[in-house]
C-alpha cells in the first residue's frame, strides 16, 4: 500500500477542521478539574526535585516502605506547571494534550485508511469517546501521545519501508519508561504486530501485503526494549506492571481496573460490543483479505479492553483505527468541494445535535465539579481542626489520602494502590488490611489501636462500618460532620 495513494472523499479544509474541532468543543463544555491523582502527584515532582528520587514512602505515615515512583517524569512536569501557573494551567496542559491526540488520532487512521472523510469522522467519535471516559490530569496523558506516536511511525514504516521512521521509536520507549512505566510494556507489545506482520509467511485470507523490514523491525524493538531499564529505578521499575496490579484486592476497589462486564462502566459497553459485531460482521461477509497487523492490533486491543476497563483506551486508540482498515475503499460519489450545500447542511445538522448533547453534558459535568469542590471544601474544614502534621497519627481513607498528603499531612492510605502490596513494598499488606475495615471483616477497634490513630476522617459512605463504629465508641469525639465528611478525634488520655 504506497504511501502516496491519492486521498478518497477529500474535505473542504473548513469541513475537515470542524469534524476534527468537535472533540474540542465537546471538551470544552465538560471542563475536568484536577483529578484525585494529582494530589499525590504533585508533592512527589515537588520533593524530587528537592531531595532526589525517594526509595522509601514520603507521603504516607509508612515511611520505612518500599516505593518506587513510576510516573516521576510526570510527577515534576505537573510540580513545575502547577507552581508557575496553579490550576489553570494544568487544566490548560490537559486541553494542549487532549488536542495532540486528537491530531495524531486523526493522522494516523488518515494513515492506515486513505480516506479522508472517513478518518475525520472516525477518530472524533473515538477522541470524544475517549475525552469523557479517560482524559484526566494524569500520566495516561502522555502515554496516550507516545504511543500514538510510536504506532504512526510504525505504520509509516509498514508503507514505506523506510528506517528512518523507526529511529525515534527508542526514544519514545525511553520517554514512557519515565512518565508513566507501569504502561511501557504496551509499547513494545503495540509493535508485536508490526513485526508479526512482516515475517514473509503467506496465510490464505490474510492479504499479502509490504509490512515493513524485519530485521529494522526487530532492531529497533530490541532497542526499545533497552531502552525502558534506563530509568532511576531500573529493572524493577520496567517490569512494574507484572507485579503493580496483579491482586484481586484492587480490582475489587478501583473500577478502571476491574474486568470489562455489563454494568462496570455505563456507555463503554455498548460501544465495544458495538465495534466488536461491526468487526466480526465484516470479517464474515466482506469478500476481499484483512491485513495482518490490522487484524491483531484490533483484537490484541480487544483482548486489553476486555481485560481492565482502562483498557479501554487503547482500543479507542487503535483497535477503531484498526478497524477503520476494513472500510477504508467507502467512498461518497460525486463530492465536488466546489459545492459546498450538501456539507452546509451536514454542519447545521451536527450542530443541532452537538449543541443539545454539549448544554446536557456542561450541566451535568458542572454539577459534579460543585459537588467535588464542596467535598473538598468539607476536607479543608475538617484539616483545620487536626493538630500539626508532624505531630498527629492520622486516618484517611484510600479516597482522601492524597488530598491529606497535598496539605502536608502524611495519612494510613492514599490512592497509591499498588505501593501498599506487600509485593512491592516488602514491608506490608496494607492495602488488603484496608480493605478488610471496608469490608467489616477485621474488628475496627484492634485496627485503629494498632496505629493510634489521634484523628480519624472518615466518609460515611466509602467507610459506613468504621464511621458507625467510631459513632458509637465513647473514647472518640465526633469532632465535624458535613456531608459524608466526618473527623473523630481521640479523646485525651484514652
Amino acid at each position: 500500500m504506497p504511501n502516496d495513494l491519492p486521498l478518497k472523499n477529500k474535505l473542504p479544509v473548513w469541513l475537515k477542521y470542524f469534524i476534527l474541532s468537535i472533540p474540542v468543543i465537546f471538551a470544552c463544555f465538560q471542563v475536568h478539574g484536577l483529578d484525585n491523582d494529582f494530589y499525590f502527584l504533585y508533592p512527589t515532582g515537588e520533593y524530587i526535585i528537592n531531595n532526589g528520587f525517594p526509595h522509601t514512602d514520603i507521603l504516607s505515615m509508612h515511611s520505612s516502605m518500599k516505593i518506587m515512583v513510576q510516573q516521576w517524569l510526570n510527577s515534576v512536569i505537573f510540580y513545575f506547571v502547577y507552581s508557575h501557573l496553579g490550576k489553570i494551567g494544568i487544566i490548560a496542559l490537559v486541553y494542549v494534550c487532549y488536542a495532540a491526540i486528537c491530531a495524531l488520532s486523526y493522522r494516523l487512521t488518515l494513515t492506515i485508511t486513505k480516506n479522508e472523510l472517513l478518518s475525520a469522522i472516525s477518530s472524533a467519535i473515538g477522541s470524544t469517546v475517549l475525552y469523557y471516559f479517560f482524559i484526566y490530569s494524569r500520566p495516561q496523558l502522555f502515554t496516550y501521545i507516545v504511543l500514538l506516536s510510536s504506532v504512526l511511525l510504525l505504520e509509516k514504516h509498514a508503507q514505506t519501508k523506510k528506517k528512518l521512521y523507526l529511529v525515534a521509536i527508542p526514544v519514545l520507549s525511553l520517554a514512557l519508561t519515565n512518565l508513566h512505566a507501569a504502561m511501557w510494556p504496551l509499547l513494545p507489545i503495540l509493535m508485536l504486530p508490526y513485526i508479526a506482520a512482516s515475517i514473509p509467511v503467506h496465510i490464505k485470507t490474510f492479504k499479502n501485503e509490504p509490512c515493513g523490514d524485519l530485521l529494522s523491525l526487530f532492531t529497533a524493538f530490541a532497542l526499545s526494549i533497552a531502552a525502558g531499564f534506563l530509568n532511576p529505578y531500573g529493572t524493577e521499575n520496567t517490569l512494574y506492571l507484572a507485579t503493580a496490579f496483579n491482586q484481586k484486592t484492587i480490582s475489587s476497589m478501583i473500577v478502571e481496573m476491574k474486568p470489562l462486564s455489563w454494568g462496570v462502566v455505563t456507555g463503554i459497553e455498548a460501544l465495544f460490543a458495538i465495534i466488536f459485531l461491526m468487526a466480526v460482521i465484516t470479517l464474515v461477509l466482506k469478500k476481499r483479505s484483512v491485513s495482518v497487523r490490522f487484524f491483531l492490533l484490533f483484537f490484541g486491543t480487544v483482548a486489553i479492553g476486555i481485560v481492565h476497563v482502562k483498557g479501554m483506551a487503547y482500543f479507542l486508540l487503535f483497535g477503531i483505527p484498526a478497524f477503520s482498515y476494513l472500510l477504508k475503499d467507502w467512498e461518497i460519489k460525486q463530492t465536488n468541494t466546489k459545492n459546498n450545500g450538501r456539507y452546509v447542511l451536514g454542519v447545521v445538522i451536527a450542530l443541532l445535535i452537538l449543541a443539545p448533547a454539549c448544554a446536557y453534558l456542561h450541566f451535568k459535568n458542572s454539577k459534579y465539579e460543585r459537588s467535588s469542590a464542596e467535598y473538598y471544601t468539607r476536607l479543608d474544614e475538617a484539616i483545620s481542626l487536626i493538630g500539626d502534621s508532624n505531630e498527629v497519627t492520622l486516618f484517611a481513607n484510600f479516597n482522601d489520602g492524597q488530598y491529606l498528603e497535598f496539605r502536608g499531612y502524611h495519612p494510613y492510605i492514599d490512592g497509591r494502590a499498588e505501593l501498599y502490596l506487600a509485593i512491592n513494598n516488602n514491608e506490608f499488606n496494607y492495602l488488603d488490611e484496608y480493605y478488610s475495615i471496608v469490608t467489616a471483616s477485621q474488628y475496627y477497634r484492634t485496627f485503629v489501636d494498632k496505629y493510634g490513630f489521634d484523628y480519624l476522617i472518615v466518609n460515611r459512605n466509602a467507610n459506613k462500618y468504621l464511621y458507625v463504629s467510631l459513632v458509637n465508641d465513647e473514647d472518640f469525639e465526633h469532632a465535624y460532620e458535613s456531608g459524608d465528611v466526618n473527623l473523630f478525634i481521640r479523646k485525651t488520655g484514652v
